[in-house]
């Protein structure tokens, strides 16, 4: 059997059928039950998990940031020019409010503004394949069935425009802090919080454009983010099924996700209920992501803002992999973007990711042009050459590496 076009066939299966697919949504839980239903004769154990969730928290956070930013500048104005203090003191509040969230949720990565949105059921998909005798070990490949809404200024802005918009937001709040404490301060002529004012001005024009970050009407496939991941981990099991394969004493398990585009929502979820399960065996946790580009394939050691480190041991399988199939793929530099293998990281497991996509944005990267007719099979053939070498060496090998 061609498990390429069983992979690219499925993903544009899902992508037909299975539209809107945002973190929570039914069609996620159905999108998933198609999933389990073409596993049923492959697995020996099919599981569902339920967790809540706030799916818009995450990504809503910047236009939020945004929007509060350009109120506190409007504070700070109404403070120069009507001569009083109170406006500076609410203007510093809320300059505080903006830096806290963004801090907590993207740089340390953890939930913080969840209830100030609606709450969704997220549902995680389990699907078991057990070894012959009792296992001595556990492999998990990860993938999401959620897709992202589009992000319009990652579709229309350059590169250097992107990063100039989020610097810009990062220096208001060290200026208008700055500012706000001088003001508060009152050791200063008025015609200086002038110029102040119109900096302020400048500075909240040019972080404006995250307003728009995110087009809540329109939902991208996700094809390449991320049903690669989740057929890639399928085809194993597809595979080991009709080949009548079961390893020894190794259990081969495949996970969907959903939330990874709502902050790692479902995986978090996943392993921390599971946590036990997870450690009583040498688990490790694979997590293909985006799998498009084999020019920008990477080994991904840490996690968003390098705040969580992923297992070397797995890192290392996923690389000794690679050299096998003739790539010397690169461990992933500093990026602003975060995969499920995160989730379980950050409770002890084992766990890495292989992405392919490059960290200046692509046209297919969170946009309507992430569908089934810009696949590269390709880039997933290699892939999953590089997962079927990882798998044999941990099977064999008893561990990681």
């Amino acid at each position: 059997m061609d498990y390429i076009k069983y992979i690219t066939d499925g993903i544009e299966s899902i992508c037909k059928n299975h539209k809107r697919r945002t973190a929570g949504a039914e069609t996620v839980k159905t999108a998933q039950a198609q999933m389990a239903e073409e596993m049923k004769d492959c697995v020996d154990e099919i599981r569902y998990q339920q967790f809540e969730m706030h799916p818009h928290a995450f990504i809503g956070s910047i236009p939020l940031d945004a929007f509060i930013s350009l109120i506190a500048c409007a504070f700070f104005l109404t403070g120069v020019y009507s001569g009083k203090f109170w406006p500076f003191i609410v203007s510093l509040i809320l300059t505080i409010c903006t830096a806290t969230i963004i801090i907590v949720e993207y740089i340390l990565f953890q939930p913080f503004t969840d209830r100030l949105y609606p709450k969704r059921t997220g549902q995680n998909l389990y699907m078991v394949r057990k070894a012959k005798n009792t296992p001595k070990r556990r492999i998990i490949l990860c993938g999401h069935a959620d897709a992202a809404y589009e992000m319009p200024v990652l579709k229309h802005f350059p590169t250097p425009l992107i990063y100039l918009c989020i610097g810009s937001a990062f220096l208001y709040w060290v200026v208008n802090f700055f500012f706000c404490y001088l003001a508060l301060a009152d050791f200063l002529p008025a015609r200086v919080f002038q110029i102040f004012a119109i900096i302020e001005i400048i500075n909240s024009i040019l972080y404006s454009p995250l307003l728009f970050f995110v087009d809540w009407r329109t939902i991208v496939d996700g094809a390449n983010d991320n049903l690669t991941g989740c057929y890639l981990a399928m085809s194993f099991l597809k595979e080991m099924a009709d080949n009548d394969i079961r390893y020894d004493d190794t259990e081969f398990c495949a996970l969907i996700t959903d939330g990874e585009e709502s902050g790692l929502r479902g995986a978090r979820a996943f392993a921390t209920e599971n946590v036990e399960e997870l450690l009583e065996l040498n688990t490790i946790v694979i997590a293909p992501d985006t799998i498009h580009s084999v020019e920008e394939l990477r080994i991904f050691s840490r996690g968003i803002n390098y705040t969580e480190s992923n297992s070397e041991e797995v890192c290392n399988l996923l690389y000794f992999a690679s050299l096998k199939n003739g790539l010397d793929m690169p461990i992933a530099e500093f990026y602003p973007g975060a995969n499920d293998s995160e989730g379980f990281s950050a409770v002890g497991v084992k766990a890495a990711a292989i992405c392919g996509v490059a960290f200046t944005p692509q046209d297919y990267y969170h946009t309507v042009k992430d569908t089934y007719t810009n696949l590269n099979p390709e880039c997933i053939r290699l892939v999953r050459n590089i997962l079927k070498d990882a798998i044999d060496i941990f099977t064999k090998a008893g561990q990681a590496f």
